[in-house]
């Protein structure tokens, strides 16, 4: 375990746009951190923001005990501004702290001496993502799951995602983020690092939570992005997807998954509705073409009652044009990895006496 002149120096880096309302939180936490502040360089690459991002970090940090700090704001998606982070990161080691990440006090530090003790490259803290109706109330949530930590170890992962992360320096000098990936990047990053022998795991003994805030324009950065984003490199986000369920993945991993986050069946049931749909339209048979608006009004009233009619709109939208190729190129792939493990794997032979 590292004492405390052994910290080194190591880079938080937060990427971020339009986050005025949340990033505050974000560096309170930062700044609660017991690691050693003044081996703390901090950088914020902005998107562009055109609300008060970038001055609410630099009132924040601008007094502080940090080491120091640097603001980069340019036009980026999630994972070229990951990149411009390690570029200019300073120290042994980067922290990617999400924006609307709160990390338990203890946690960066618990993150860097577990990664020491361990030999572990990609160390994410075991972060929990939330939906409540305010910030506030996610810091009570916190709390009361530091209080209530669970099993507690490093358990090794085929991959993490990036709200709470610290990785070596050695991993950067060979692995950089595709800036095609406009989700998922974090698990391809994992992928590519094991692929060069790294190690990823997840602290189970640090606690952080993912805030969400029920109704809130841009909470969801997914459901923020515009649909052209979400469909660029469809197929390859759903491998990296797919690679990052297992340590060797197929057909039955992407079932489980499936059936875990049911959402992925409910847009494989877009498909059949559509066939309807044509068949409905074309044959002029009513039942058929009433099954389409049927299957999908009850989810896009849902989707409008939690996030207001536009954003529940665009939800259903891209759960459409988006979720159902990315359903189905998942099971394309992870179905064609199963039937290639089949066929490769060797048969025992039938003796005839």
């Amino acid at each position: 375990m590292a004492r405390a002149g052994e910290y080194p120096l190591i880079t938080v880096a937060m990427v971020a746009l339009n986050r005025e309302w949340i990033i505050g939180h974000a560096l309170k936490s930062l700044l609660s951190q017991t690691y050693p502040h003044d081996r703390i360089f901090f950088v914020l690459v902005d998107g562009g923001s055109v609300d008060r991002t970038v001055e609410v970090v630099r009132e924040a940090l601008s007094g502080s005990d940090l080491a120091g700090f640097e603001v980069v704001v340019q036009r980026s998606n999630i994972p070229e501004a990951r990149n411009i982070a390690i570029e200019r990161m300073r120290g042994e080691a980067i922290f990617f702290w999400d924006s609307d990440v709160l990390l338990e006090p203890d946690g960066l530090k618990m993150l860097y001496e577990a990664a020491s003790d361990y030999g572990i490259d990609i160390l994410s803290a075991d972060t929990l993502s939330i939906k409540v109706s305010s910030v506030e109330e996610g810091w009570r949530v916190l709390e009361e799951l530091c209080k209530k930590r669970g099993k507690i170890g490093v358990e090794l992962v085929p991959a993490v995602a990036m709200g709470a992360t610290l990785i070596r320096k050695i991993v950067l000098d060979r692995v950089r983020f595709d800036p095609e990936l406009t989700f998922g990047e974090d698990a391809d990053f994992c992928v590519k690092a094991r692929s060069l022998g790294y190690r990823v795991a997840v602290h189970r003994g640090v606690v952080a939570v993912d805030v969400n805030v029920t109704g809130r324009a841009g909470s969801d950065i997914y459901v923020s992005k515009p649909l052209t984003e979400l469909l660029k490199g469809i197929r390859k986000k759903a491998k990296v997807k797919v690679l990052g369920l297992s340590f060797d993945p197929g057909l039955k991993d992407v079932l489980v998954y499936m059936w875990r986050y049911k959402r992925y069946l409910y847009y494989l049931g877009y498909l059949p509705m559509l066939v309807a749909l044509i068949v409905g339209l074309a044959k002029n048979l009513p039942m058929l073409t009433l099954l389409f608006p049927a299957y999908v009004l009850p989810y896009l009233l849902y989707q409008a009652k939690r996030r207001g009619i536009l954003l529940g709109l665009k939800t259903f939208i891209a759960s459409l044009v988006v979720g159902l190729p990315l359903s189905l190129s998942m099971l394309a792939y992870a179905t064609a990895r199963s039937l290639e493990r089949f066929v490769s794997t060797p048969r025992r032979k039938k003796h005839v006496r």
